[in-house]
């Protein structure tokens, strides 16, 4: 007798699932939308024109080409770790048997599992997220190679191996519960640590040049991120 074929995963939270404003840092959002004429003016005149916005003094940079910036709420944050319980008795975290050893960490592949919400997070990169990449790079995201949820915890996996995000152009990590747990952190190789960011604020850096790992997590709790590898375009393109 067959297995009968598992249902399809249902978002709890639908709100979720639909890219809103709500989930979104006011300013972040606000800046975003000043800074497309100088975007647009650069489009125009291929290349000609300079890059001029308030995004180039708003974001982090934590040198070495890595930088940061609020991209979602608090409500959006508490809202995911509630979606977060509901996918666990689901279907839970497990490690991606198509990664090599080194990148293996408990995940849930968005696309895979939850197709709803990976399209909405898409939705944030290619809407917000590209003016910030565009104004600090010149370079943009046209796709996710995949947005995962990862869980690094003692049990599992508690802190990350040194690697390379070889599958993408843009690497981002957006934590969803510091505070929550001791240790943690982001580590680049021969260039500096960036310890745990608010809940929230996206980290993104190149992906293919910097070698990196999470630092170990200490004590019984979780920690929880959100991980997008993107594809990249440049502004010539």
């Amino acid at each position: 007798m067959e297995t009968p074929p598992t249902p399809p995963y249902l978002v709890k939270n639908f709100l979720l699932t639909i890219k809103a404003e709500w989930m979104l840092n006011k300013m972040t959002l606000e800046f975003t939308k000043d800074a497309m004429e100088s975007l647009q003016e650069f489009q125009v005149s291929m290349g000609q024109a300079d890059i001029k916005n308030h995004l180039q003094d708003y974001v982090t940079n934590h040198g070495h080409d890595i930088y940061s910036v609020p991209l979602f709420t608090d409500e959006f944050c508490t809202t995911m770790l509630d979606e977060i319980e509901n996918m666990k008795a689901h279907f839970g975290f497990n490690p991606n048997e198509n990664e090599d050893q080194l990148r293996q960490i408990p995940e849930i592949i968005l696309h895979e599992k939850c197709p709803e919400l990976f399209n909405s997070m898409l939705g944030v990169v290619l809407n917000v997220m590209n003016p910030i990449f565009m104004s600090v790079w010149q370079r943009y995201s046209h796709a996710a190679s995949t947005i995962q949820i990862a869980n690094y915890n003692i049990r599992d996996k508690k802190q990350g191996a040194w690697h390379h995000d070889q599958t993408a152009d843009i690497s981002m990590v957006v934590p969803l519960n510091t505070g929550n747990y001791e240790g943690g952190g982001t580590e680049f190789h021969g260039r500096t640590i960036v310890e745990p960011l608010p809940n929230g604020h996206a980290l993104f850096f190149p992906s293919f040049t910097h070698m990196h790992r999470g630092l170990p997590v200490k004590g019984n709790k979780d920690r929880y991120l959100l991980v997008f590898w993107l594809y990249g375009g440049s502004a010539e393109n």
